[in-house]
C-alpha cells in the first residue's frame, strides 16, 4: 500500500494538481478506480463520490475500500463524502462534473441542476468521444465546458499501456505472443502505440491500418498488410494464432453480414479466425457461429479490456490526467509545462472530427 501512496502523491505533485477552493463530483468505484475521489481529495477539492452496488462490489465495500486508502495519507483536512445519491444540491455545488462510468450519461435529468461555469473533464480524448456520455445541447444552454483529456500528454502518458493491454488481452485468451504469428487490425491512434510493443514480442506482426496512419509504423518490425478494413493476410499470416482488432468509432458494428468486415472475407484471408475484440462492436449474433472471439460480449461502445486490467499504474495517470484537465478548464487554459493537456470539446469540434 506504500507503493500505490507513493505513486497517487507522484502523480498529483507532478501534474501540479490543484483543486484547493473547488468543488469536484465523482465516482467512488471497484478496482484501481478507487483512486479517483481520493486524487481529487488530495488535490485540495471538496469531494463528493457517488457509488451504487455493481457485480464487481456493493456500495458499502466501495466505502470501505475509499476510505482505507483515504486513511494511508494521515491528513485531518482532506475532504472526501461517499453519496449514494446525486441530488440537485450537490451538483448544483460542483464546479468539476467528471463523466466517470457511474455518473454517465450525464444528461439533462442531471445537467439542469448544474451551475453556470460548471465544467466536465472527459477522461478520454477528444477523438473518443460518445454521443452518450454527455448532453452537448443542456452544456450549451448552460455555459458548461467540455474538456478532452490528452493522454499522450507527457505528464499523463496513458497510451504507452495500451501495449501492455494488448499483451494481457493475449494471455486471457490462452494464447502466448512468443514465436506466434498476430494481426493488427486498426483504424485509429491506439494501432501504432500497440503495435511497438507487440512487434518486440511476436514472431511477427502484420498490420491492416489507415493508409493515413502508414508512416506512424515506421522503424517498427511489422509487415503491412493492406489498408483497413481490406486486410491482405497472405501466405505468411494465414495461420496467425489471432487478429488484434480496435476500430473507431467503438459503438459501430465493424465485422459481420453487413458491416465493413465481413465474416466471408475473414473466413477466406484466415484459416482459422480468432479476434481479440480490443475496441470496436461485431455482430456477436451473426459471428458466434462462424468466428471465435474473445471476450464474448462486450457492450457496444465499450473496450473489450480497460486500462485497469494491468494494475493501478495507467489509471491514477488517466485519472490524474483527466482532474488536471478539469483544473485547466477553469483556469481557461489548455496546457501543462507548455505542451497542449486539454482540448476543448464542442459542437463544432465534433463536427470537424467526423
Amino acid at each position: 500500500m506504500e507503493l500505490l501512496k507513493n505513486k497517487i502523491l507522484d502523480a498529483v505533485n507532478r501534474l501540479q494538481l490543484d483543486l484547493k477552493g473547488k468543488v469536484v463530483l465523482t465516482e467512488a468505484a471497484t478496482g484501481a478506480y478507487v483512486v479517483t475521489p481520493v486524487i481529487a481529495a488530495l488535490a485540495g477539492a471538496e469531494v463528493y463520490a457517488f457509488t451504487k452496488s455493481t457485480r464487481y462490489g456493493t456500495a458499502d465495500f466501495v466505502k470501505e475500500k475509499t476510505m482505507e486508502l483515504l486513511a494511508l495519507f494521515d491528513k485531518k483536512d482532506l475532504k472526501l463524502t461517499i453519496i449514494e445519491e446525486i441530488t440537485p444540491e450537490i451538483i448544483a455545488k460542483a464546479d468539476i462534473i467528471t463523466n466517470s462510468g457511474h455518473l454517465r450519461p450525464l444528461n439533462k435529468e442531471k445537467l439542469q441542476h448544474a451551475k453556470q461555469g460548471a465544467v466536465i473533464p472527459l477522461m478520454y480524448e477528444a477523438w473518443e468521444w460518445r454521443e452518450g456520455d454527455v448532453d452537448m445541447q443542456v452544456c450549451n444552454e448552460k455555459s458548461i465546458r467540455i474538456g478532452a483529456t490528452n493522454e499522450r500528454h507527457p505528464e499523463v502518458d496513458v497510451f504507452n499501456y495500451l501495449g501492455d493491454m494488448a499483451l494481457k488481452m493475449i494471455f486471457d485468451a490462452g494464447l502466448c505472443p512468443y514465436k506466434n504469428n498476430f494481426i493488427l487490425l486498426c483504424n485509429n491512434d491506439f494501432g501504432p502505440f500497440i503495435a511497438k510493443v507487440l512487434s518486440k514480442v511476436c514472431a511477427n506482426l502484420g498490420v491492416c491500418d489507415t493508409a493515413e496512419n502508414l508512416t506512424k509504423y515506421e522503424g517498427l518490425k511489422i509487415d503491412w498488410l493492406g489498408n483497413f478494413p481490406d486486410l491482405k493476410a497472405g501466405e505468411k499470416y494465414r495461420k496467425c494464432d489471432a487478429v488484434l482488432f480496435t476500430a473507431y468509432p467503438f459503438e459501430n458494428t465493424w465485422i459481420g453480414p453487413n458491416a465493413p468486415i465481413s465474416i466471408q472475407k475473414l473466413k477466406e484471408e484466415l484459416d482459422n479466425p480468432f479476434i481479440l475484440r480490443y475496441a470496436g462492436h461485431i455482430d456477436e449474433e451473426a459471428c458466434k457461429n462462424e468466428l471465435n472471439f474473445h471476450p464474448e460480449h462486450v457492450h457496444a461502445g465499450h473496450m473489450g479490456i480497460l486500462p485497469s486490467a494491468i494494475g493501478f499504474d495507467p489509471i491514477i495517470r488517466l485519472q490524474s490526467g483527466g482532474l488536471k484537465a478539469g483544473q485547466l478548464l477553469l483556469e481557461n487554459n489548455t496546457q501543462y509545462q507548455g505542451t497542449e493537456l486539454m482540448e476543448p470539446v464542442t459542437a463544432n469540434s465534433i463536427l470537424q472530427a467526423k
